[in-house]
């Protein structure tokens, strides 16, 4: 009779094992969601222009353009009264710096980004994607043009999964659209007080214009449900998870964009607090920034600020704030 109880208790505790056991590795083979289609595009919203003064301004969904009438924005004359200057949207840093439009990758259901799950984006795994381009055209314009006081752009990143199979039909109900936003500055070539913004000496070419940004909006939060264990999505076995999207800051050539932390004084001019990050472009110079993006299950960690070089932006808005420049 013992021996029958005892068989019996075990049999209670096996299957209650095999039972408990099979929800957790239910529970564990939920699949995150592998692979999303992405759109993301970059347009201007608003801008305003200094009035009264000579030149023309042109704002449209891609430029922002001041200074010399008729001039090219993408020629430097060497003359202030002949140039133009501009803020352009692309869709690289080469042969498309203007018109830009958006970026998707190509068929819907391929060559979209890949979710990296642990561990840190790798672009040869498809974890990293290219998206829009920035141009700064920093020509010296005459102080006798209206020039551009301030903007605004605002970039979309929007998600959809079709990776792994039983997400077809998932496109219903999409990731959220992702913003994010940084700041521009152009300070007048002769400085303030025999120095550039942050007490910085001037350079022979005048003083850079600045971009600044608060390095408080990587990781991205955002849930979505991942694939159960039945391996159909929206069964009711799916699982609510966390992923993050980070947007970074290629230069023209791929290649991590020079971004450090500025000098207060320079946070202060583009109205950012201390400690903000960014990057200056050079007078006379054409400086491009391809923006790129990630999906991730676990936050990215941000390195020392001494050595930061990529770093997730908010990734909506660009507000522009210009002081007239000094010939």
């Amino acid at each position: 009779m013992k021996t029958q109880l005892l068989q019996s208790r075990k049999g209670r505790l096996f299957a209650a094992s095999a039972i408990t056991l099979a929800l957790t590795s239910g529970f564990a083979q939920a699949a995150p969601v592998a692979t999303w289609d992405y759109t993301t595009n970059t347009t201007f919203t608003a801008a305003t222009f200094e009035t009264g003064g000579g030149g023309t301004t042109t704002q449209s969904a891609y430029e922002l353009s001041w200074g010399a009438n008729g001039g090219n924005f993408q020629v430097d004359t060497g003359d202030a009264n002949t140039n133009r200057s501009a803020l352009t949207i692309g869709k690289d840093t080469s042969a498309n710096r203007t018109g830009g439009g958006p970026v998707a990758n190509t068929p819907a259901g391929s060559n979209g980004i890949n979710t990296t799950i642990g561990g840190s984006p790798n672009f040869s795994l498809g974890q990293i994607k290219a998206g829009t381009s920035f141009t700064h055209w920093n020509n010296p314009i005459s102080s006798a043009f209206n020039t551009l006081l301030g903007g605004t752009i605002v970039d979309t990143l929007t998600l959809t999964p079709y990776a792994p199979a039983g997400y077809v039909g998932g496109a219903s109900v999409p990731a959220p659209t992702l913003t994010f936003l940084f700041k521009f500055q152009e300070t007048p070539n002769g400085g303030s007080g025999g120095f550039c913004a942050g007490g910085r000496a001037i350079p022979a070419a005048g003083c850079e214009d600045l971009f600044g940004f608060n390095p408080t909006t990587l990781n991205n939060a955002f849930q979505y449900n991942d694939v159960g264990d039945d391996g159909i999505w929206g069964n009711g076995d799916d699982f609510m998870r966390t992923y993050y999207a980070s947007v970074f800051v290629l230069d023209g050539s791929g290649n991590p964009f020079p971004i450090s932390q500025l000098l207060p004084g320079e946070c202060g001019a583009i109205g950012l607090g201390a400690g903000c990050f960014g990057f200056r472009t050079a007078e006379a110079a054409q400086t491009s920034a391809q923006f790129a993006f990630a999906v991730t299950t676990d936050p990215i960690v941000i390195p020392e600020p001494g050595s930061l070089a990529l770093l997730g932006l908010a990734f909506a808005g660009l507000a522009g704030m210009r002081r007239r420049k000094q010939s």
